[in-house]
């Protein structure tokens, strides 16, 4: 095998002639022509699956008794928006805004069926009491007992009931106090003065809200004020 020098074989000069400077700008110019049409291509499909979203979202929340963002005043219809750019940022801001209510009126939906839910069954229960059948009931403080923890919530749902048989924390004494069950559960304790207080701006004109009673209540703040 005939060796060869590296050396001399890297100093020839080579076969292709060197690219003119016409050429190389046209190489530049065909390079950012494709990028610009994948970048196309990309906005293209974005729009088109934010459309899909923004009719789904509208349908949804038509059907869910709200209208949907065209039935809002001072609102462009997207087909009269010329510039891309614009309509792109347009459609997309929609899609959130909607995707916000979306939300929101789903976590209401939700709220309202538990409000239902129980009130069905605290319902029946207290006519199967008033009939005599305590079974219902009993079912019922033997669920809340296991699946409420807290000492405030289970101190409601016993009020609630007409004192039933319910500790105030789960493995209590019957007979355990609020405060007792609290300090055992770990719970801090109300602060009364600020309930006093509380009370007190509520008799002078001042809303007052769930979450002013207590942190932990504070979604249900906007649907308080609503009522």
């Amino acid at each position: 095998m005939t060796k060869v020098d590296k050396r001399r074989r890297n100093t020839r000069p080579s076969k292709y002639k060197p690219r003119t400077p016409a050429q190389l700008a046209r190489k530049r110019e065909l390079w950012a022509a494709r990028s610009n049409d994948r970048e196309r291509a990309k906005r293209e499909d974005e729009e088109a699956a934010l459309l899909a979203r923004l009719e789904e979202l509208e349908t949804a929340l038509r059907e869910a008794g709200q209208d949907g963002i065209h039935k809002q005043r001072h609102v462009t219809p997207l087909e009269d928006i010329e510039d891309n750019a614009k309509r792109f940022h347009v459609l997309k801001a929609r899609v959130e805004r909607l995707e916000a209510l979306w939300s929101i009126n789903k976590r209401r939906r939700e709220t309202r069926g538990k409000i239902i839910i129980g009130g069905a069954l605290l319902a029946e229960a207290g006519d199967a009491h008033f009939a005599g059948d305590d079974e219902l009931l009993a079912r019922l403080v033997d669920i809340l007992d296991r699946r409420v923890e807290r000492v405030r919530d289970r101190l409601t749902v016993r009020e609630l009931l007409g004192n039933v048989p319910l500790a105030l924390r789960p493995g209590g004494d019957l007979d355990e106090d609020a405060e007792t069950a609290l300090q055992a559960a770990g719970e801090p304790l109300p602060d009364f003065d600020l309930m006093a207080e509380t009370a007190f701006a509520q008799e002078a004109g001042d809303a007052l809200v769930p979450s002013e009673l207590d942190p932990d209540y504070a979604d249900l703040d906007q649907a308080w004020r609503a009522a």
